[in-house]
């Protein structure tokens, strides 16, 4: 037909029409047949009766008008069906009905769209499901072929956009139960038989949904929808397959838009995908420049206006977040689509694994070649809502995870850039072979290590640039208060300033208010504090098995440190950055959001377990600038450390470093990292080492608070005591060494950059200064700042050395005392205070000494106390005096004179005098001793200190002779040979007995020339052998001589039982050893003075014994019973007389 046909009603039909039930009886009485042909009219809305009366208006299919109605079957709806779609304009072969109230509009009657003219067929059979029951199969099938048939062979529907007609049926679907049932039978027998067209079909439907997502804003309603519909076709895996094919950046040339500044190859790539289009919806912008959602006047909002923001970008996020999870979840459900929703993951990871870089943070450029923020944290919680099942301390679902999943590059492994990044421990390549020949991985250890990849990605990255924003905003404010200081309040500098300011403090509350989302803090806490529990595992135990756990393992809760077994080869598999990433969320917590810790109390343990197990054990974790980091975590919750509630701070930290498993240990590990920094294979740069040793500092200050940590550090002390003379230097040993070193190196730069800053300020009020060329002004100037803040970090660091130092002597120091660490530390304080009293402390006065941090009433203050500290030590007080380049008899009335200007309290420069003259006394008595040593021959003194060896050994590579005591003291710091710089530990070195020996007889030559001619003096001559052989016969001075040396044995054994006694509490090594010594000596003199009645002169040698005996043994015994060294002065001057015994009876 060319036109309309318009047949009026029959009043008949209308009735008909109007009377519902009659209407519905008849229905209900039709044979098959009439059902076939009832199908045609209410269901196709179609007729074949030109001339029947109608309810509604009807297409005529005229081709099909001369069949009878008892010859209509299946074949015969299918065949009307067919020409029903074949009709290129239905509107011109629409009989129009008249009725006022139409059933069905004429625009759902001539409905040219193929799809939507079969939903809408299907649709229409459901609703009269009841009449059509008994062929509503067959009816139903009949209208999902052909659904089938038009998207199989779109070419019979060139003018159709099918894909647009899908997308939108989708769309209507989501409230509409009849529409979705059709889209299902649809979709389940498409993937029945997938082919090359319904794969591009659906790219396209994919690639229009990616055109209108990607617009949207983060509010918009329709995501949801979206959302929604790609929730219900993820139930097809093959679907899934196809949508994140189709999402990924090779697939380039099916995306609606290339934006032509970023790279095909460039992470950024991602994001411009229907998948990445969803995860980049945040309220974070997505390039830099645009602007931020919320907090647009922050200057302005109150602290609750701040908090209810906050809370409602925490809803938006938690309810977006939460409906991109279920998709995903959607997503993997199928094992079939499983692997390639992790490929897609694992291939955005690779393309952007530069932004788990620290530059990617801080470089504009990392915004345009990366996905944004918001992407990456939107998948971040994706990523932890899947690890969630297993993301708990000691879950024995931990156990499935395996840690070879790091180091492979087979096929299963999704991550492929993974074995690159930095193991905890040095790995061997050909165990990597080994173990990944074959090896396959489950869905735990893939999502374990993705959640990890993506958090080092998102919410480190958000971290780091939180906290340069925050450095940026005080340093801003700084120049802001100069600069209206200097300017009107309104000029333009100032404006510009606070205006910076302003959007420093935007973004700053953007950023801390997303990672400040609760559950996104809740999940990133279960996945780190169960990793926590799992490298402790890993690190306790020293199998290195082969996969994941079978079940026979078991995790516990640690109960012994340190370990003392090898360490587990399966650490080497373990990326560092998931130590970061444990790192930086502690570090967060402490400094942004501390009352988290306090509602996740137990939490804490799992932290404070790792930090305990890999701060302190090189052999666990290689990095030594790393286990340097997790003592900077530590220190965040130091009290004073971030801006929260005081109270808090007090509490918090106490719980921590008292109630904590195993926190007993804690001093033994900061030790440990302080002096790994130190070491040669794992030294770090200059400047780092000492803002790595800061906060070491301040924990070490907090610790001794606590009797519990004061007691562990004096254990550490003495063991070092009992083994100061091994080969390994004990711990702290080699911690007061590089604290002795560090201060002496600190306050000497200190001191030296004040003195430069002192010349440039002199040289500026000079003359000369107006006379310099503007650049060489400027130039110079430069330098000046330099050296400023070069003092100020010295100043810094050297007062807080002092500090630590003073208060570890105030409760240890004997080992101080030791010749290895004495002479150093009386060198270091000499030279200090000689800088700070003498007359070169003039040459430190500058203008502004406050902006340096230089005061040097505080330095005196800690120098002397230092000096108070070992005030009854003879060692400490010889050292002193020994020290040529900075003492001298002016020095310490120097000090007093300071100390009494600056109110030092009386009663300590009262002690401060008294050492004042005991060292000086003592440097006179040494002056003394030292000149007989004045003819000593060169190689008998140490090549290093010039002064005369003790104890010669040669160093294996250069052959050099020195002291043991100066090669072990540059052994603590330097593990080289000082000549030739070839590695060299203390059991290298080789003990030069002969030449000791040869040492030792030499002075016995010159003692003994010495004695005879002193004896030559008062007449006594060297008498000849024959007198030797008279009688026997013992005189009555002779006798006494043996009644004295019966005496002395047995007071050398009263002795041994009281001492035995008095030292049975005693646990110094050190102290019974010097008592053994006086017992040794005292008993073998006392059987010497039974030998003196046969020496020629027995009224010499007699009293020379028991003179040296009284003056050598009896000090000794007094030091080890009392502790007490202020006899031991005269210790040498017994000796010297028990030699010249001996040499009375040779020589006399």
């Amino acid at each position: 037909m060319s036109k309309s046909i318009c047949k009026p009603f029959t009043s008949k039909l209308i009735i008909k029409t109007n009377d519902t039930d009659s209407k519905t009886a008849s229905l209900l009485s039709s044979s098959p047949p009439n059902l076939y042909k009832d199908i045609v009219e209410l269901v196709l809305l179609c007729t074949i009766d030109e001339d029947a009366p109608i309810s509604s208006s009807k297409i005529y299919l005229a081709e099909l008008s001369t069949l009878y109605a008892e010859k209509w079957d299946k074949n015969r709806v299918d065949q009307a069906l067919f020409e029903r779609q074949r009709i290129p304009n239905p509107r011109n072969e629409l009989i129009v009905s008249t009725a006022k109230n139409a059933l069905i509009s004429d625009d759902i009657i001539t409905e040219t769209r193929c799809l939507y003219y079969l939903s809408g067929c299907y649709q229409r059979l459901l609703q009269q499901r009841d009449y059509f029951k008994s062929i509503l199969s067959d009816i139903q099938k009949l209208f999902i072929d052909h659904s089938k048939t038009a998207i199989t062979l779109p070419s019979m529907y060139p003018d159709q956009q099918l894909s647009k007609q899908w997308i939108d049926l989708l769309i209507e679907s989501q409230n509409n139960s009849l529409l979705l049932e059709y889209i299902d039978r649809v979709n389940n027998e498409l993937v029945t038989s997938m082919t090359d067209e319904i794969e591009v079909f659906y790219k396209y439907v994919f690639h229009y949904m990616y055109k209108v997502i990607q617009p949207l804003d983060y509010f918009n309603s329709k995501l949801s929808f979206y959302i929604s519909i790609l929730s219900n076709l993820s139930q097809w895996p093959i679907l899934v397959q196809i949508m994140f094919r189709q999402s990924h950046p090779k697939t380039l040339s099916d995306r609606a838009t290339i934006n032509s500044t970023i790279s095909v190859a460039s992470g950024r790539a991602f994001q411009d995908t229907l998948i990445g289009s969803l995860l980049s919806k945040s309220c974070l912008p997505s390039l830099p420049g645009n602007p931020y959602i919320f907090f647009n006047q922050p200057n302005s909002m109150s602290e609750h206006a701040i908090q209810t923001t906050s809370e409602t970008v925490w809803q938006l996020m938690k309810t977006y977040q939460d409906t991109l999870t279920q998709l995903f979840k959607m997503f993997i459900k199928n094992a079939d689509a499983r692997s390639d929703v992790l490929q897609w993951i694992g291939d955005c990871f690779d393309e952007n694994h530069e932004k788990s870089k620290k530059w990617s943070s801080n470089d504009p450029l990392a915004a345009v070649i990366f996905v944004s923020d918001g992407f990456l944290i939107n998948l971040t919680v994706i990523l932890l809502n899947l690890a969630k099942p297993f993301a708990e301390p000691y879950s024995p679902k931990l156990l499935k995870i395996d840690p070879r999943y790091a180091i492979c590059q087979n096929a299963s492994v999704h991550l492929t850039n993974l074995y690159k990044e930095t193991p905890l421990i040095k790995r061997h390549k050909e165990t990597t072979d080994e173990k990944c020949s074959q090896a396959t991985f489950n869905f735990i250890t893939e999502i374990f290590f993705m959640s990890h990849f993506s958090y080092s990605c998102s919410v480190r990255g958000l971290y780091r640039k939180l906290l340069k924003i925050h450095g940026d905003i005080s340093k801003k404010q700084t120049e802001y208060k100069n600069a209206v200081s200097l300017e009107e309040s309104d000029s333009q500098t100032t404006k510009d300033l606070e205006a910076q300011i302003q959007n420093d403090h935007t973004t700053f509350l953007n950023i801390k208010s997303v990672l400040n989302e609760p559950y996104l803090m809740e999940l990133s806490n279960s996945l780190l504090t169960s990793t926590c529990s799992w490298l402790v595992h890993l690190a306790s135990s020293s199998s290195d098995s082969s996969s994941a756990s079978n079940g026979a393992e078991q995790m516990s809760i640690l109960k012994m440190l340190p370990l003392t077994s090898k360490p587990n080869p399966q650490l080497s598999y373990i990326p560092e950055f998931i130590i970061e990433n444990i790192i930086d969320f502690f570090k967060y917590i402490s400094q942004f959001n501390v009352r988290f810790f306090q509602s996740n109390e137990s939490s804490i343990n799992e932290y404070m377990y790792f930090m305990l197990v890999f701060m302190g054990d090189i052999n666990r974790l290689a990095n030594a600038h790393l286990r340097a980091t997790l003592a900077e975590a530590l220190d965040t919750i130091i009290p004073d450390q971030q801006d929260n509630d005081e109270e808090l701070n007090r509490a918090f930290p106490a719980v921590v470093f008292e109630e904590c498993p195993l926190i007993e240990h804690l001093p033994r590990v900061i030790l440990d990292v302080f002096v790994s920094i130190e070491l040669t294979e794992q030294a770090v740069a200059f400047q780092q080492k000492f803002n790595c040793r800061h906060p070491m500092y301040n924990i070490l200050q907090y610790l001794w608070k606590f009797d519990k940590h004061r007691l562990q550090m004096k254990k550490l002390a003495t063991y070092a005591e009992r083994h100061i003379e091994d080969a390994e230097a004990p711990l702290f040993l080699r911690f007061i060494n590089l604290l002795m070193n560090d201060a002496n190196f600190l306050l000497d730069e200190g001191l030296i950059y004040m003195k430069k800053l002192r010349t440039h300020q002199d040289m500026k009020d000079s003359d000369q200064w107006n006379n310099m060329p503007e650049m060489q002004r400027q130039e110079l100037e430069n330098t000046f700042k330099s050296n400023g803040q070069y003092a100020r970090y010295s100043n810094i660091m050297g007062i807080k050395t002092l500090i630590i130092l003073n208060m570890i002597t105030q409760y240890i120091q004997f080992i101080f005392c030791h010749p290895t660490i004495c002479e150093r530390l009386a060198a270091m304080l000499n030279y200090v205070l000689q800088h700070l009293v003498g007359p070169k402390r003039r040459d430190l006065k500058v203008r502004g000494i406050n902006e340096y941090l230089f005061d040097p009433t505080k330095f005196v203050t800690k120098v002397t106390d230092i000096y108070l500290n070992f005030s009854r030590y003879d060692q400490f007080c010889v050292a002193v005096s020994n020290d040529g380049m900075s003492y001298n008899d002016q020095l310490f009335p120097q000090a007093i004179e300071v100390l009494q200007r600056i109110k030092y309290p009386p009663e300590r420069i009262a002690e401060f005098q008294k050492l004042s003259e005991r060292v000086k006394t003592i440097n006179a008595e040494q002056k003394q001793a030292d000149d007989a040593y004045d003819d000593a021959p060169d190689e008998y003194l140490d090549p290093i200190t010039s002064i005369l060896m003790s104890d010669p050994v040669m160093l294996p590579s250069s052959h050099k002779i020195l002291d043991r005591t100066t090669i072990a003291r540059h052994l603590l710091s330097d593990q080289t040979d000082p000549f030739n710089r070839n590695p060299l530990r203390m059991q290298d070195v080789i003990p030069q007995t002969e030449f000791k020996k040869l040492m030792y007889l030499s002075f016995i030559r010159d003692l003994a020339r010495w004695i005879k001619r002193f004896f030559k003096v008062f007449g006594i001559t060297h008498r000849s052998s024959s007198a030797m052989n008279r009688g026997l016969a013992l005189s009555s001075t002779m006798k006494n001589c043996i009644r004295l040396a019966g005496l002395s044995g047995a007071l050398a054994i009263c002795l041994g039982a009281y001492g035995s006694h008095a030292m049975k509490e005693n646990t110094s090594d050190e102290l019974r050893r010097l008592f053994q010594l006086a017992q040794t000596y005292h008993l073998l003199h006392s059987a010497a003075l039974l030998a003196v009645p046969f020496v020629s002169r027995p009224h010499i040698t007699t009293p020379l014994f028991l003179g040296g005996l009284t003056l050598f043994c009896g000090p000794i015994y007094y030091h080890a019973i009392r502790s007490d060294t202020q006899f031991r002065r005269i210790t040498p001057y017994g000796g010297m007389l028990l030699i010249a015994g001996w040499l009375s009876i040779a020589v006399l």
